[in-house]
């Protein structure tokens, strides 16, 4: 009587494990000779086997990828055809390699060949997998790294020097909190009032020129006419020109 254990499983599935006890029938030396098992045991043996064979499992090999195809892992597992199993090859990729020994596959990657980086003005020296690119600001443009973000503070309060290339439009808001305003030219209105016209902020209004002026009676005399009042309504004043 012989004993045959069969095993067989992989990391994710153990598919069969079978103490099997079959029964060796002695058929002797040479052709009746005497040493071999007599008719009835030698079929005895053999209805044992096949009661051994029926009480057996039917074959169930199964597999399955452990973890779902996603953006970041893919399954070699490829198909299951009757007792047959495919699995998926590995491919190298652009800057990688593959090499495998009885024992295992190994993957090797070569890095980042270059990165090219360029700017308004000009292009950077390509740099490889070990270059260092460094970001910074001038006239008071401050830069900040975190993680995988570059954070670029231009703000015009943070300018030591700021200057203008071209017109500025506030767009209709007001400038606050100005100091002395120093310039070649102005335009515009000063407390609602246009400077241009400067008589309407200083001097004096002296009117026309309507009648000749030759002494200083007859200056006082255009502040303060004589009214006499008319015919039919003089006034109760009375002015003595003398005789004739």
């Amino acid at each position: 009587m012989t004993h045959y254990l069969f095993s067989y499983s992989n990391p994710h599935r153990h598919y069969i494990n079978i103490d099997m006890t079959v029964s060796t029938i002695n058929i002797g030396n040479i052709a009746n000779d005497g040493t071999g098992d007599d008719l009835r045991e030698a079929f005895v043996k053999v209805n044992n086997n096949f009661t051994e064979l029926d009480a057996r499992q039917a074959e169930n090999t199964t597999a399955s990828n452990k973890l779902a195809d996603d953006g970041t892992t893919k399954g070699v597992f490829a198909a299951k055809t009757n007792d047959n199993l495919s699995f998926k090859n590995l491919k190298a990729g652009p800057n990688v390699s593959l090499s495998a020994d009885n024992n295992q596959i190994t993957i090797t990657s070569s890095g980042i060949v270059s990165i090219l980086f360029t700017t308004d003005v000009g292009s950077l020296t390509p740099i490889g997998s070990q270059g260092q690119v460094t970001v910074q600001g001038t006239g008071g443009t401050t830069t900040a790294g975190s993680g995988s973000n570059i954070t670029i503070n231009s703000a015009l309060a943070n300018e030591t020097s700021p200057t203008l290339s071209a017109t500025l439009s506030a767009g209709g808001n007001n400038f606050t909190n100005v100091g002395t305003i120093t310039g070649n030219n102005f335009n515009g209105l000063v407390k609602g009032v246009d400077i241009d016209d400067l008589d309407s902020l200083v001097g004096f209004d002296f009117g026309g020129v309507q009648n000749p002026v030759n002494n200083l009676l007859q200056w006082l005399e255009s502040f303060n006419p004589v009214n006499m009042g008319t015919i039919a309504s003089p006034t109760a004043t009375g002015i003595d020109f003398g005789s004739i």
